[in-house]
């Protein structure tokens, strides 16, 4: 009979085959080893280093080595990565460098952060502050 982390593990994989989860959700490698059960998104071992440094948003786990709980990976699953994609990415400005694993950490620990800090692709009036010299609100659903 098998355990419930043996389970777990078996989710797992089964998740990672949904579309855009077999990609890191940030920089785009192949098969991501680890997730941020917060945001929803399965990231690299290089991006999951970046989503620490934003810890009050997004805490990961790898996905094979840490133990995961039923309820973290409902949400996962309820999320995945192009949900996530389609929420936290829904404005980039065409011309905004998208980071690749090719790219320096510096690039894609700055993609992160508006991605997911800054909220910069949700709406309009996030980008606006560092154009305009202005500070707006905008609400998020």
């Amino acid at each position: 009979m098998a355990s419930d982390q043996e389970r777990i593990r078996e989710r797992i994989k089964e998740l990672l085959k949904k579309p855009g989860n077999g990609n890191c959700a940030d920089c785009g490698v192949a098969d991501p080893e680890w997730a941020s059960y917060t945001v929803g998104v399965f990231v690299c071992h290089s991006c999951s280093g970046l989503h620490r440094n934003i810890a009050q948003i997004s805490k990961v786990k790898s996905l094979l080595l840490d133990p995961w709980s039923s309820s973290e990976l409902e949400f996962i699953d309820s999320v995945g990565n192009n949900a996530a994609k389609a929420k936290y990415e829904q404005i980039v400005p065409a011309f905004y460098y998208r980071p690749t694993s090719k790219d320096c950490m510096l690039l894609r620990d700055q993609w992160i952060r508006a991605k997911y800090e800054r909220k910069e692709f949700m709406c309009v009036e996030m980008q606006e502050p560092y154009s305009a010299g202005k500070n707006k609100m905008c609400l998020h659903t």
